[in-house]
């Protein structure tokens, strides 16, 4: 177990583990480093990365438990990932990593006692879960113990090539063909990084038959003056696919309209012009230390911020709906109709405010919620975007079915949400989606009180179109 400096924390008798631990760890972020001898920084080094490897350990136990018992539910999250990223305020690739070793180690015993032991790192048990992706973790199984003996003496090169060689063994030729085991590991996601977006998957047998079949009619032989790549048109040719599916109207509609590409915009983007300083950037502390504010951009469905010259393309062949924002809050102003059930075309300005679902920690994203009534329609409440909550199907089910209280604010547009219990729920508010150069407005110190007067709206003469309203193209 590791140790350092002039010895073990000195922690109450008798207390937790992790009060040790913190009081350990006073210890050790308060010391005067520069005044360490050469020897002891080496050896305070190799121990701290140890003890780091436990800790992961005792996490990974932790997260494994946690997700066993299902616990995201009880603070109203549906998956243990989503807690995590929300909770532990990480990515949910990060997440998905704690998670993912939580779930290998409940059954590679040895290996996790290496963790505890803090020889083996998460690297290490990183390279064994690619491999158990692979071939699977009952093959991995039975070499738990000869791995675990290897990771705790090699660098992860060594092990990597030893898990090479066991993935040469249990799949040399990809193994035998399994429809059903296939199916089961079919999968496709998206990924932003930059200003691309990564595709990433994989189809059964039969699935890769049919795509490659319909992509590859819509790939044309390159032109003699053509110098793009075949995997260049091979892309070309998926997304052609796709606005073939969505020009042929054959899609299921989604919130009552036919799938369609929207892009939020002004019109000065449009016009690819700066918009004057009108003294309503946020004076933040970045501002202050001298760097200019983020220029607000265009916002495109599924993928996010992306240049003015993309939105000016898109804006060649769109529908374009007119959305009128309030000046002081950027928020969408009632559209002036009203209906019992919410139509697609007051869904547009829902979705432009929220961008996903509000309930705190969750981004589900906004095409996939529902549009929740802050006050419902039987209780007289009104159908339009001030009073409607973008929520997802599990997170609306939990404020009509589970207890849960949501408060919008209308000065805001946050969204607070408090426990069955009265308590208030640790996430804090959801805000709607502000852009770059007026983000770090400051919000109210706590959630509106219930039964508060709604702010009083502009009159029809009052209303003002800057910030312009985004058209959905």
């Amino acid at each position: 177990m590791c140790q350092t400096g002039e010895g073990a924390a000195s922690g109450p008798p008798g207390g937790s583990g992790i009060d040790l631990v913190r009081a350990g760890l006073a210890q050790l972020v308060g010391a005067d480093v520069v005044g360490l001898p050469d020897a002891q920084v080496r050896a305070e080094i190799l121990q701290l990365l140890e003890c780091a490897n436990q800790l992961a350990a005792a996490l990974t136990d932790r997260v494994g438990s946690f997700d066993t018992r299902q616990l995201a539910r009880v603070d109203g999250l549906r998956t243990t990932q989503t807690w995590l990223a929300g909770f532990g305020r990480m990515s949910k690739g990060a997440a998905l990593g704690w998670l993912s070793r939580a779930r290998l180690m409940r059954k590679l015993p040895a290996l996790a006692e290496g963790m505890r032991s803090g020889t083996i790192n998460t690297e290490h048990a990183e390279l064994v879960g690619k491999l158990a992706w692979h071939v699977g973790v009952d093959a991995v199984r039975q070499f738990d113990q000869e791995l675990a003996d290897l990771a705790a003496a090699a660098d992860p090169k060594q092990l990597g090539q030893a898990c090479g060689r066991i993935l040469a063994l249990v799949d040399p030729d990809g193994g035998e063909p399994d429809p059903a085991k296939d199916w089961d590991r079919r999968e496709i996601t998206f990924a932003a990084c930059g200003r691309m977006v990564y595709l990433r998957g994989r189809l059964d047998p039969e699935g890769a038959a049919i795509v490659q079949t319909a992509v590859d009619a819509l790939m044309r032989p390159p032109a003699p003056e053509d110098g793009s790549t075949t995997p260049q048109r091979r892309a070309d040719a998926v997304v052609e696919l796709a606005r073939r599916a969505m020009a042929a109207g054959t899609l299921p509609t989604v919130g009552g309209a036919l799938p369609h590409v929207a892009v939020l915009v002004t019109p000065q983007q449009l016009l690819d012009s700066q918009v004057p300083d009108d003294g309503s950037s946020t004076d933040d502390p970045l501002t202050r230390a001298g760097v200019p504010p983020a220029r607000d951009r265009p916002w495109l469905s599924w993928v996010g911020e992306v240049s003015p010259e993309v939105a000016q393309r898109l804006a060649c062949d769109a529908t374009v709906w007119r959305i009128v924002l309030d000046p002081a809050s950027g928020l969408p102003l009632d559209l002036g109709r009203e209906h019992r059930l919410v139509p697609h075309w007051m869904r547009k300005a829902l979705h432009a405010r929220d961008r996903t679902c509000r309930w705190p920690g969750c981004d589900t994203p906004a095409a996939w919620t529902d549009a929740h009534h802050e006050i419902p329609w039987y209780e007289g409440g009104t159908t339009d975007v001030e009073h409607l909550v973008s929520l997802c199907r599990y997170h609306h089910g939990l404020v009509h079915e589970g207890r849960w209280t949501l408060r919008l604010d209308h000065d805001t547009g946050e969204v607070w949400v408090t426990r069955p219990d009265g308590t208030p729920y640790e996430l804090g508010p959801s805000r709607p989606f502000v852009s770059p150069s007026r983000q770090g407005s400051p919000s109210r110190q706590g959630p509106p009180r219930q039964g508060s007067p709604r702010r009083e709206q502009p009159g029809r003469a009052d209303r003002h179109t800057w910030p312009p309203g985004p058209a959905a193209a």
